[in-house]
């Protein structure tokens, strides 16, 4: 180990055992485990903040058919499809793709390309997680006096799973609405309004506000975030960026580690480049707990460099294309 390290390592043991009053012959243990409590808390921080490997797996619930003959298959490709838009992970296709797949191998075993470059298994991404999800579909109408509502429902029943210990990370249930409107003579004849023609765009809305709700969910447990790398005045700089899941301007929350608490400092706007991200402070925390924390940050343009400080997003950011492309 650098001796750099280990002196900043017994500097910080040596520390933290006075104020803990530990007793000397019980130091070497405590350092031990400062440097194994240190270690844990890095690859947690790595771990979480790193762009991570998905496995999806949208699929129509079973049962979905006693519903609705609404075009399931059609709506769980499109889902897994947009899903891959989020910058936050790095999609790995168990379906659609896994069928291209086998066309192209098929293709290249009847010997007429280039044998050199021909596909190779084996190098495909193991995924961190895997999002297994199954989606019905509902459709109802409504006589509204003057005009008639068609209501389309997507549900999406979930679960991500960390595919290391097997536990589920996440498990809940989403609705995504759309709404049309048409006019009906008392014959039931449609005379204007909503073309039903055009169904799948209004299905493709539903998916898209209950892929919203599954995103935001998901983004909670499993936040994008940076540290901070450069500070002055209410302005900062963290070392994420549009490439590791950050789109648009995307507000996140300060925070840093004191005595093993996790401490929100402020909350904050960051619009992100390719790797790295601009953010200003919006308003610092009034909590008494934390005041000396901030007054400290404010009066030191080096204390980034002293303590870890982190940004981390309220939410997950979503593809600016789901509110411009789908919409009623």
């Amino acid at each position: 180990m650098n001796s750099g390290v280990v002196n900043a390592i017994l500097e910080i043991g040596q520390k933290c055992s006075r104020s803990a009053r530990i007793h000397v012959h019980a130091w070497p243990e405590f350092v031990f485990t400062l440097c194994q409590n240190e270690r844990s808390r890095l690859a947690r921080i790595c771990k979480n903040y790193k762009r991570l490997v998905v496995a999806t797996n949208f699929f129509a619930n079973k049962d979905a058919s006693s519903y609705s003959d609404l075009p399931l298959e059609t709506v769980s490709t499109m889902m897994e499809t947009e899903i891959s838009k989020l910058k936050r992970f790095t999609i790995v296709s168990r379906h659609l793709g896994q069928k291209g797949k086998a066309a192209e191998k098929r293709f290249q075993d009847m010997g007429t390309t280039d044998a050199l470059s021909r596909m190779r298994f084996g190098k495909g991404l193991n995924a961190d997680y895997g999002l297994v999800a199954g989606v019905s579909a509902v459709k109802e109408e409504y006589n509204r006096v003057d005009h008639n509502e068609v209501l389309y429902i997507i549900r999406v029943d979930y679960q991500l799973i960390d595919f290391q210990t097997d536990e589920i990370i996440e498990a809940d249930s989403a609705e995504g609405r759309a709404i049309r409107t048409l006019f009906r003579l008392p014959s039931g004849k449609v005379i204007g309004g909503f073309d039903q023609e055009q169904e799948q765009d209004a299905l493709n809305q539903a998916s898209i506000n209950a892929l919203k709700i599954v995103a935001n969910k998901i983004g909670n447990k499993l936040p994008i975030g940076g540290q901070v790398v450069g500070f002055r005045g209410s302005n900062f700089q963290i070392d994420k960026g549009y490439e590791s899941g950050f789109m648009g301007k995307q507000i996140v929350t300060l925070y840093m580690s004191d005595m093993g608490v996790d401490l929100p400092l402020a909350i904050a706007e960051v619009t992100p480049g390719a790797d790295a991200s601009r953010g200003k402070i919006i308003r610092w925390s009034n909590d008494p707990d934390v005041q000396d924390l901030v007054a400290e940050i404010k009066a030191d343009p080096l204390f980034f460099k002293k303590n870890e400080l982190f940004a981390v997003s309220n939410g997950m950011p979503l593809p600016p294309e789901w509110e411009d492309n789908y919409k009623d």
